[in-house]
């Protein structure tokens, strides 16, 4: 023990110079160390705070895209749908007037019998029994006729809807094939 003692009482002065240098050099190098790891951390911080920037713009960006593309599609729906609107309302006037000249054609038609039926018996007055079978068939055409004319114009009304209905689909279909086709189908997510 004597030696330690010896050692610490001739030394005392350097070794409490040297810890205290080492307690420095400790204390600084913490010190260095803590503002190095905040100045990371504060650059990290600016670093995400910008991505973050970047990415609210970038969804900013594309939701302003996706309602133009809504609102294209919408007007583009909408006008064929007015489009669709128009024609139906042509083809109904149309058949209209088809209806209302095949009417009067109809009514021109069973004048006609009637009055070949009325000829037929005026002729046949004589002849017993033979009119009314003879004149009946001249009616019974022109029922025939306007019954068939009737039924043409219905099929042809429904053909005219159906068509008009599926041209104004396809058109449809048409405007959004190509942005389906090439991949740029515009979804947002959060």
């Amino acid at each position: 023990m004597n030696i330690i003692a010896a050692f610490l009482k001739r030394y005392w002065k350097p070794l409490v110079a040297f810890l205290l240098a080492a307690i420095a050099l400790a204390v600084l190098y913490g010190a260095g160390f803590h503002a190095g790891y905040q100045k990371a951390d504060l650059q990290w911080k600016a670093d995400w705070s910008a991505r973050d920037g970047r990415d609210a713009v970038a969804l900013a960006l594309r939701q302003t895209e996706a309602r133009e593309e809504e609102q294209r599609r919408q007007r583009a729906a909408n006008e064929n749908r007015k489009d669709a609107q128009n024609k139906l309302a042509a083809a109904k006037d149309d058949a209209d007037n088809a209806r209302a000249t095949a009417d009067s054609l109809h009514a021109k038609a069973e004048r006609l019998a009637k009055r070949l039926a009325e000829s037929e018996r005026a002729r046949n007055a004589g002849a017993t029994g033979g009119g009314q079978t003879g004149s009946g068939g001249a009616v019974v055409l022109a029922e025939l006729f306007r019954r068939a004319d009737e039924r043409a114009g219905e099929l042809a009304a429904a053909l005219d809807r159906s068509r008009i209905r599926g041209l104004t689909c396809e058109r449809a279909y048409d405007s959004l094939a190509p942005i389906v086709a090439s991949g740029s189908v515009v979804t947002i997510s959060e």
